[in-house]
């Protein structure tokens, strides 16, 4: 009988760590909504949610990654993120896009912390919970382990590829993990991405190296710019697009059958099987570029 009994716990816990394998990404939109249909509006409206000292005034994406019994949670943030200074001191005009802060990975306590307070309220948070099998679950873990020993959370910028070892926004972290997993699809891709056309005539550092008053971008920066203009093509993830796609499964809950509703306190979510999918083969990172000096490593 006891040698039954220990078989029955062995499996017991086994099934347990097999089953509570996922990957949650939570987002948070910025407090105002970022206007990107122009170079002006996207100027003006990323300084009002500045100006509005809402936390995380351009959004936020946390991730946490559950395999059995060990549990991680984290984000992507600048520990020095001097934006106002950077347009009116150094002239970046939508050069910034493209400019490297000082950056930093979370630690646990202080984002349960803050996922605690969201809690309380839900109307400025939601997430996507992916379920993962084993493989997936173990490269996620992998990534995030390599992540911190390379330190490549020092840099945090908007442009930065988080795989290419270049660092990461908030965002571009988040959805490296749904890369990672294999997870993501087209429909993530388009959904949570956009793709913009930065007029060179508007860019200062570091794509040009003369300056952009962030008035003449104000006042004169009524369009993006055409396939023929000169331009740098920047593609970005974006908390606000990953935000909504979350409230539109919502909505679309009972006819998308393979979705399903959690809450977490008050913050709705959606959950998502993908663990039936086999986890991506290959190495992990790509090709690693230093974004201060655009050189391979």
């Amino acid at each position: 009988m006891k040698k039954w009994m220990l078989l029955l716990t062995l499996l017991s816990s086994n099934l347990m760590a097999y089953t509570d394998q996922n990957l949650t990404l939570y987002f948070i939109p910025s407090p105002l909504g970022l206007d990107w249909s122009t170079p002006a509006n996207i100027a003006m409206s990323a300084l009002k949610n500045r100006l509005s000292f809402n936390s995380h005034f351009m959004g936020h994406v946390f991730v946490e990654v559950q395999c059995g019994s060990q549990r991680e949670i984290t984000g992507m943030v600048g520990e020095n993120f001097d934006y106002l200074t950077q347009l009116l001191i150094h002239n970046r005009g939508l050069g910034i896009l493209y400019h490297s802060f000082d950056g930093r990975l979370e630690n646990k306590k202080d984002v349960d912390e803050e996922i605690k307070e969201f809690s309380l309220d839900g109307s400025r948070m939601n997430f996507v919970r992916y379920k993962l099998n084993q493989g997936q679950c173990l490269r996620a873990q992998t990534y995030l382990k390599e992540y911190r020993e390379k330190n490549v959370g020092r840099y945090y910028g908007l442009a930065n590829r988080p795989l290419h070892g270049e660092g990461a926004g908030c965002s571009a972290f988040g959805a490296s993990f749904a890369e990672v997993t294999g997870v993501m699809d087209l429909d993530i891709k388009d959904a949570w991405s956009q793709v913009i056309n930065i007029p060179l005539e508007f860019a200062g550092p570091p794509l040009k190296d003369e300056g952009v008053n962030l008035l003449k971008l104000m006042f004169s920066g009524g369009k993006w710019a055409s396939e023929n203009e000169p331009h740098q093509k920047l593609m970005f993830w974006s908390p606000d697009r990953m935000f909504d796609w979350v409230n539109q499964k919502i909505s679309k809950a009972q006819v998308e059958k393979q979705v399903s509703l959690m809450n977490i306190g008050k913050i709705p979510g959606i959950v998502i099987d993908k663990s039936h999918f086999p986890a991506p083969s290959g190495p992990i990172w790509r090709q690693q570029i230093d974004p201060k000096t655009k050189t391979t490593k």
